[in-house]
This record gives C-alpha cells, sequence and structure tokens, in this order.
C-alpha cells in the first residue's frame, strides 16, 4: 500500500498526467473542494483514495500499464 502524498505530488501529479482538478475528483468519486483541499495541504489525502488515483492513472508500480 502507498503512503499518503505530500500536496505538492498530488498537483504536479496531476497536472503532468492533464487533469482538471474536478476530473481528479470525479475518478476518485470525491467532491472538488476535498481535492482542493489535499492539494493546498489543508487536509491529507487519504492513501487509499491516492492509491486509487495512481491505480487508475496507470502509475501504480503494481499495476502499471505496461507498453
Amino acid at each position: 500500500m502507498l503512503k499518503s502524498p505530500q500536496p505538492d505530488q498530488v498537483k504536479e501529479t496531476r497536472k503532468a498526467l492533464g487533469f482538471t482538478q474536478k476530473e481528479s475528483a470525479e475518478m476518485v468519486h470525491s467532491s472538488l473542494r476535498a481535492w482542493q483541499l489535499w492539494e493546498a495541504g489543508d487536509r491529507t489525502m487519504p492513501a487509499g483514495i491516492w492509491e486509487l488515483f495512481v491505480i487508475k492513472t496507470g502509475l501504480h508500480p503494481l499495476y502499471s500499464k505496461q507498453i
């Protein structure tokens, strides 16, 4: 299991993938406001939400998309 990410990691990963905050929030079944708070560092993103995000985007080390 992955650890909770740092706010900069959340924002940088989302931007590198080309997703908006709204798209990212919807991907993990979260509210836009929650995503904004995670990126701002006002709340810690739960490790399970981060893991779901990286699995769905193909970035998880165990479930990455192989080309």
